[in-house]
């Protein structure tokens, strides 16, 4: 059997792990049983095995670091959502937060398998030491985001909870989930859409040209996952909005400590990562920084972070106010990372890092 196919079986081991440790996640959510907590933790950590060895068989049988195209950087992402999830498990109570945090790596890894293409020779301008370097420091900082965001949206959750505050748990369930399914709803409906391809004579990218069909094909998917989203809102909304669930959730001060973590370890590897990106830049396009539509948003995402250090170090913020900027910090993450490959066109069309 070649290398090629025992990656793909990996792989798709580490997605229905994922899958059914979620399912154990939230099981324990709503029960608080330890098996369930004990074989969901199992199953994520076997999961994060078999995805590190399809990681490594795709860097041995492609020759380059697994990043180069959207396939390979959505499956790193994802592994690190469940690495820094199981390592801040290790040393927090936030065995709860597994509830949402799991089902986000599903799916960004379900996502991935289907971008799957089998090991390809890099562009010349990727054929460079610096696309590991790069792309690896920045897809763990948006791991970390991501951590940030789970204790962030729980925070909030926890809060209206012990205020009795129960409408307002609905309406957190509801927003979150309507925006999720319109973000998965618009990249089902592009995914649908057919643009032509124009191929631009001097940098040698190609862009979309879409047709009024495109975009209402791309509509409508988004109309059908906001209905979608919202509908299960509602149900999750109302089964958290209970006087008990509040008792089967980190304490806020835990949800704080961790979405502030999960930030302030971010955003020196988002630095970082930056900072590779502009010396690769220069290496391959003569030019530390172009206002890329990837370079734009990558400084507005920076900006985003360090405006929540500041006001947090400084002007003493912490709580809700935090915990909200970090919810939102996701959605720029997820702007930056996909929104801006899928919709917009520029020298990082090719590869969706940075």
């Amino acid at each position: 059997m070649d290398l090629v196919k025992v990656e793909e079986i990996l792989f798709i081991a580490t997605v229905i792990s994922y899958l059914v440790s979620g399912g154990f996640y939230i099981w324990y959510l709503i029960t608080r049983s330890e098996k369930s907590l004990r074989v969901g933790t199992m199953l994520l950590f076997l999961g994060l095995m078999a995805h590190t060895l399809a990681l490594i068989l795709r860097w041995v049988s492609s020759g380059h670091a697994p990043m180069a195209n959207l396939y390979e950087s959505l499956s790193l992402f994802s592994w690190g959502i469940v690495l820094f999830f199981l390592i801040a498990q290790r040393f927090y109570p936030v065995q709860a937060a597994g509830a949402l945090v799991v089902p986000t790596a599903f799916l960004v890894t379900s996502v991935a398998g289907v971008f799957y293409v089998g090991p390809e020779p890099l562009v010349p301008a990727l054929q460079s030491y610096w696309l590991w370097i790069h792309v690896t420091i920045a897809m763990l900082s948006y791991g970390l985001f991501a951590l940030a965001f789970g204790a962030g949206f729980f925070y909030v959750v926890q809060e209206y909870l012990l205020k009795k505050n129960y409408r307002n748990v609905q309406y957190a369930f509801v927003l979150l989930l309507s925006v999720l399914g319109l973000v998965l709803g618009l990249w089902g409906g592009s995914k649908l859409a057919n643009p032509a391809k124009v191929m631009d004579p001097v940098t040698q990218i190609a862009s979309n040209v879409y047709a009024a069909s495109d975009y209402l094909m791309i509509a409508g998917g988004g109309v059908a996952g906001l209905v979608i989203g919202l509908a299960l809102g509602i149900l999750a909304g109302k089964g958290a909005s209970k006087p008990g669930f509040a008792k089967r959730l980190p304490s806020l001060d835990v949800l704080d400590e961790v979405s502030y973590r999960g930030v302030a370890f971010g955003f020196p590897l988002l630095t970082i990562g930056i900072i590779t990106g502009a010396i690769w830049a220069d290496q391959a396009w003569g030019t530390w920084w172009s206002w890329d539509p990837k370079e734009t948003w990558s400084l507005i995402t920076w900006l985003f972070y360090g405006g929540y250090l500041h006001t947090r170090l400084t002007m003493g913020w912490r709580g809700r106010h935090s915990a909200v900027i970090a919810v939102i910090g996701l959605v720029m993450v997820l702007i930056t990372y996909l929104g801006v490959n899928l919709f917009l066109t520029g020298l990082h069309s090719y590869t969706p890092a940075g």
